[in-house]
């Protein structure tokens, strides 16, 4: 029987989650979904994200595809709403074009990060709660950020031990707001390197707090030495928002 292509965009609650890659003998979100597919379609099937989160990372639009049979599509979009726990959800579903590939395909994706000045039991799984002082400098980490727009090497705030070929990544944008209870800091990009964003906002965080001066991150960009950025903040406070295409 021949298959078709679905795009599923899915919402999940990375606290107990082991980041969205099947691993062995660890819950996580592509493992959580694909268990759920099998019980509905009574066989497996790969789902492919448009990439990888880490552990305690959260989404509001993952995106992902997978290909089923004529005759599936009405048992997965009735199926899925009861059967996912209750911190993973797909939000909605469609068909695509064989071609289509959740990964690939994609031109940007949007990334949150959230640092608060107090603890709020009702936010606090979904932000990082600054120690000490609540001054940060916010004009100084909004010049931070606009200094990482363009296209640079981002060796020196990425993960090491990565199998990437080079570190060259394009910012379309980055932004930096402030409220009565913190801290946003957004930044879009055509790809993101293992770690790059929680490095980034700990640099961010250090240029804020008066450590170093926004030019900090041009230095960054042009000499790639990971030990002159700011320590990698926690994973709670990180949130892939959307994932654009073509």
């Amino acid at each position: 029987m021949a298959l078709f292509r679905i795009m599923m965009k899915i919402e999940y609650d990375g606290t107990e989650f082991h980041g969205w890659q099947l691993q062995p003998g660890a819950r996580t979100v592509q493992s959580e979904i694909e268990s759920v597919l099998e019980s509905l379609c009574e066989r497996k099937i790969k789902i492919t994200g448009s990439g990888r989160t880490d552990a305690g990372v959260h989404a509001l639009g993952q995106i992902a595809h997978a290909d089923i049979k004529e005759g599936e599509f009405d048992r997965i979009e009735n199926g899925l709403p009861s059967m996912l726990a209750a911190d993973v959800a797909v939000t909605s579903l469609s068909r695509v074009e064989n071609s289509f590939h959740a990964r690939f395909d994609a031109v940007s994706r949007l990334y949150r990060y959230r640092i608060s000045k107090e603890k709020h039991p009702l936010t606090s799984r979904y932000s990082y709660i600054l120690r000490g002082s609540h001054t940060l400098d916010v004009d100084a980490m909004r010049k931070a950020a606009s200094l990482s727009i363009g296209e640079n090497d981002w060796k020196a705030m990425a993960k090491e031990g990565s199998s990437n070929s080079n570190w060259i990544v394009k910012v379309i944008d980055a932004q930096v707001m402030e409220d009565q209870s913190g801290w946003t800091f957004l930044i879009k990009a055509n790809r993101f390197l293992r770690g790059l964003v929680r490095i980034w906002a700990g640099t961010l965080m250090r240029i804020g707090s008066g450590s170093d001066s926004p030019e900090l991150i041009a230095e960054l960009l042009e000499c790639g030495d990971r030990n002159r950025a700011g320590e990698s903040l926690p994973a709670k406070g990180l949130t892939l928002l959307e994932v654009r295409y073509s």
